[in-house]
């Protein structure tokens, strides 16, 4: 058993005491060996006594007086280390780790709030994290926000339908929220609820069937996602094109590999705006490269025309490693 280095430390300074106490009784008071070492215990214990072998001379006192005040003193700071010691072995580690989850929660900022910690939710939240993105979770059911909180993530237990569970979450802080609940209903609710808190924030949610996603659109979600219908699609390009499918894998959702996609929007004052992609020529200079690009409500256009200007608020999208996309990043988003 590990003991902690402050009890350590109070068990050694008793035993001091205790030593250098029962030495001092034997060579000052006479006393044999096991009256000093009985006599410094209970002057430590204060458990009373009366002085063994006679009244004390004065030099005998002032040595009690000296065993009792440093006895004490170690016994305090031992039983105070031995307190703090079995408050760590019962409930500090986790206390200590729900305090400082509390702590980075009210430094939240530019976040991504997960609602619902179930498969999705937790798939969801482990890609975000392999991505390094704070996140937040927010979990009605104390099972599954236990097993969010065993994971390491930052969660606020209680119903994400709720206003003042979302503001707890630092819904103002936010980046995005993803609506991950079970039930539509309430992912139907979540969307409503964010967009009358905060408007702007991108919101993307779960739905269960054609039906559900035309409301969670009509709600105001940026971006409605059936689970179901995602995995048939990718049954059914593993069973047709499998060197494709493991390719987007690979650079989607493979944590080994390097190469990542990322989407810009292009930035009022960036330099790019009424350029073309053949006159900045990312390839060379960032390394990355522009594989679609979007005006602002027209489709992505897949292999963009290189003699295309860029035009401010249009979203461009870029693969490459974390470092080129960085690159390709401040060209587009500069201020």
């Amino acid at each position: 058993m590990h003991l902690p280095s402050k009890l350590k430390a109070g068990l050694l300074a008793l035993i001091v005491v205790v030593f250098v106490g029962s030495t001092g009784f034997v060579f000052i008071g006479g006393l044999t060996i096991g009256d000093a070492i009985y006599f410094t215990i209970i002057t430590i214990t204060m458990v009373g006594y009366s002085e063994i072998g006679g009244p004390f001379d004065t030099a005998t006192r002032i040595w009690v007086v000296i065993v009792l005040v440093s006895g004490m003193g170690a016994a305090l700071f031992t039983l105070s280390a031995f307190m703090e010691y079995g408050f760590e072995v019962l409930v500090g580690s986790d206390y200590r780790r729900r305090r400082k989850m509390k702590m980075e929660l009210s430094r939240a900022t530019n976040h991504v709030i997960v609602c619902g910690y179930g498969r999705v939710g937790a798939t969801a939240a482990a890609a975000l994290r392999r991505d390094g993105v704070a996140l937040v979770v927010i979990e009605q059911d104390p099972d599954a926000a236990q097993a969010a909180f065993d994971a390491g993530f930052s969660v606020v237990e209680g119903d994400a339908t709720r206003d003042e569970i979302l503001i707890e979450a630092r819904l103002p802080e936010a980046r995005s929220v993803i609506a991950s609940v079970a039930s539509p209903s309430d992912n139907l609710v979540i969307t409503l609820s964010v967009r009358a808190l905060r408007p702007g924030i991108s919101v993307t949610a779960r739905a269960v069937d054609e039906e559900t996603e035309n409301k969670l659109t009509l709600a105001g979600a940026d971006a409605v996602v059936t689970p179901e219908s995602v995995g048939g699609e990718r049954i059914a390009a593993l069973a047709t094109q499998p060197g494709l499918a493991e390719f987007i894998d690979t650079v989607v959702r493979d944590s080994a590999t390097e190469f990542r996609i990322m989407r810009f929007v292009v930035a009022d004052t960036s330099p790019s705006v009424g350029k073309t992609l053949s006159e900045l020529d990312l390839r060379r200079d960032s390394g990355a490269m522009v594989i679609g690009m979007a005006e602002e409500g027209e489709p992505i256009r897949m292999n963009p025309d290189p003699f295309k200007p860029f035009t401010s608020g249009a979203c461009v999208f870029g693969i490459g490693t974390a470092e080129q996309l960085e690159s390709l990043q401040s060209l587009f988003e500069s201020e």
